[in-house]
């Protein structure tokens, strides 16, 4: 087995424990398209405007969700909710730079800079 294969399955296993511990539908779509993408990183650009939309909009999702648990539902430091918090923080900025480069790689394909 592979070092690329052995971090892809630490990482399948990290998405479970989020899975686990966020208990949210749209970030375990989030996590699956990432894994998909992960193990095929060449997305058609027929393909690539409804992802980029979906995983656009599953970050605002995020943003939203990190601002409610940064205000309404806060909580001391190492509470659920900080932890909660993070984590939404840390997908929504992690989605927004992987839709920049879907963004640009569709932009790349189209222009024929293959």
């Amino acid at each position: 087995m592979s070092d690329n294969d052995l971090q892809l399955l630490s990482q399948i296993r990290e998405f479970n424990t989020l899975h686990e511990f966020m208990n949210d539908e749209q970030l375990d779509r989030a996590l699956s398209l990432v894994v998909k993408l992960i193990m095929k990183p060449d997305v058609p650009s027929s393909k690539a405007p409804a992802l980029i939309v979906e995983l656009q909009a599953l970050s605002t999702k995020f943003a939203i969700a990190a601002a409610t648990y940064a205000t309404i539902e806060s909580g001391p430091a190492r509470s659920d909710a900080a932890h909660r918090k993070n984590l939404y923080f840390s997908t929504k900025e992690a989605l927004n730079k992987l839709v920049d480069s879907l963004k640009y790689s569709a932009k790349a394909n189209i222009n024929g800079m293959d």
